[in-house]
């Protein structure tokens, strides 16, 4: 067996399970081109510096909204772009942005490297002049201090990688000590010449930190990130007060991207029912009174769910062309021929999961049974709903009545 059939047995397992891999989003692509326009255009703005627009994508469950996160994920890498992928959860309320930029910086990768992508960067390309630019840039849009003397120390302890690891650490979300980087300071004679005082809670620095992460990848000689938000729906399960705090961090990120410069392009994804049935009228217009900025962010963030890219239904020719090149995945990985059913059964609104997952079955019982007609018999699993009594489920059916 070749790398590439190993490869296409891969992409059929996790097409079969749902998940589909990496090599399995190559090979299939997508069908959604109005979202690939609006997402190729946003990042060729975001590589020119340009203000951009965050992409936000609704989609019916089954539908193949993770199948086309894989996919900008695979397209945002080959065009040498960092990607972060964050799952809302209780875990990583949107609303708590140091929770955010810890998700961000242990999930971000970089184009053909390992680990966070701005430690392998970091380690690799950084190059001092860069860092001197990325100083010029937080003193002139005003971060806090702190973040000058860590750019500072950074040049200066070039032969100290584990110090520079720690640095970057910090900007991850994993502060230094106050008092370790004055004596870092001192050992370069520059103590006093930063003010670390003041402002120093991760709540207040944490957006500045994810500003400045965005920008030191720019640095380092790619072209920006893309951070991927995936399952908004889950806000329904939060309390009103987390749904408003998240609704403001939505509008700061929303903000972020409209800076030229900024080097970071936000991409939200949710299911298509979600603002419907779970962003209360009172939420969108009645208790955001825009009375300080947060509640203007908190409003921004309502209007920017409200306007999302819904995943369309493939038309029958490109359910076709799917079909086809899973078709030619499956033979490459078992190597051998199989029969092109036709796919009478579904309907043309049945989600494009279900499909495939039935196209695999057809083939797999070819493929052990190839002598034998088979009828293949869908049903909906049911559950009981009746409660099974503790006594019921006390009782040793071995046991004689």
């Amino acid at each position: 067996m070749t790398a590439d059939n190993v490869r296409a047995r891969a992409a059929i397992e996790g097409l079969r399970s749902g998940v589909p891999s990496r090599h399995a989003v190559a090979q299939l692509g997508t069908t959604q081109t109005e979202i690939k326009s609006a997402f190729d255009e946003a990042i060729e703005g975001l590589q020119a510096g340009a203000a951009v627009k965050p992409l936000v994508i609704s989609a019916n469950f089954g539908s193949g909204k993770t199948h086309l996160l894989e996919y900008l994920q695979a397209l945002a890498e080959e065009r040498n772009f960092a990607v972060s992928y964050l799952v809302v959860s209780p875990e990583m309320p949107l609303g708590s942005a140091p929770k955010v930029l810890q998700a961000l910086s242990e999930s971000s990768r970089a184009p053909g490297r390992i680990g966070k992508a701005l430690r392998s960067l970091g380690s690799e390309r950084a190059r001092p002049e860069a860092f001197q630019e990325v100083r010029a840039w937080c003193s002139a849009v005003g971060l806090h201090e702190r973040f000058l003397a860590l750019l500072h120390l950074y040049c200066e302890f070039s032969s100290d990688p584990e110090f520079r690891a720690q640095i970057l650490g910090d900007i991850e979300g994993k502060p230094l000590l106050r008092t370790v980087l004055n004596q870092k300071l001192k050992e370069i004679g520059t103590h006093g010449s930063y003010d670390l005082k003041g402002a120093s809670s991760t709540a207040v620095l944490a957006p500045q930190r994810i500003r400045l992460f965005a920008q030191l990848i720019r640095a380092c000689g790619v072209h920006g990130t893309v951070v991927l938000f995936d399952e908004l729906e889950r806000m329904a399960q939060f309390s009103k007060k987390q749904r408003l705090a998240a609704y403001e961090q939505l509008g700061w990120w929303a903000g972020l991207a409209a800076r030229p410069g900024s080097g970071i392009l936000p991409v939200f994804a949710m299911t298509s029912s979600f603002v419907n049935t779970c962003v209360l009228p009172d939420e969108a217009s009645g208790i955001l009174l825009a009375l300080d900025e947060r509640d203007r962010q908190a409003q921004e963030g309502v209007r920017l769910l409200k306007g999302n890219l819904r995943l369309i239904d493939p038309s029958q020719s490109e359910i076709e062309s799917v079909r086809y090149r899973i078709k030619a995945l499956y033979e490459e990985a078992y190597q051998l021929a199989v029969p092109d059913f036709r796919d009478d059964y579904y309907e043309g609104s049945t989600p494009i999961r279900q499909r495939i997952r039935r196209w695999i079955t057809q083939w797999d019982l070819h493929r052990f049974f190839p002598d034998q007609k088979l009828q293949l018999v869908v049903d909906e699993l049911r559950f009981d709903s009746n409660v099974i009594s503790d006594q019921e489920l006390a009782q040793d059916p071995d046991q004689d009545d």
